[in-house]
């Protein structure tokens, strides 16, 4: 499962095609956007998508290698 941090506030219009991903509003204004992907290459698929569409990630978080799931060691990549 991961959570992407994205720059600013989601239109609903723009997210028909996330899927089962939740959308969460952050109380700083951006977007959480957590979900479950079948593996890098869906993710990365994705994150190309929000690329495309001209959304600004700021982080995506591994949160079951960050508690200690499946994944081994905390894998965490920042984008600013």
């Amino acid at each position: 499962m991961y959570r992407i941090r994205l720059k600013g506030t989601l239109q609903h219009s723009s997210v028909d095609w996330f899927g089962d991903a939740v959308i969460v509003p952050g109380e700083d204004g951006d977007t959480l956007l957590v979900g479950r992907f079948a593996d890098q290459s869906a993710l990365r698929g994705f994150l190309d998508q929000l690329w495309n569409l001209n959304f600004t990630v700021l982080s995506v978080v591994d949160l079951e290698a960050e508690h200690g799931g499946p994944g081994g060691s905390e894998r965490r990549e920042k984008f600013r």
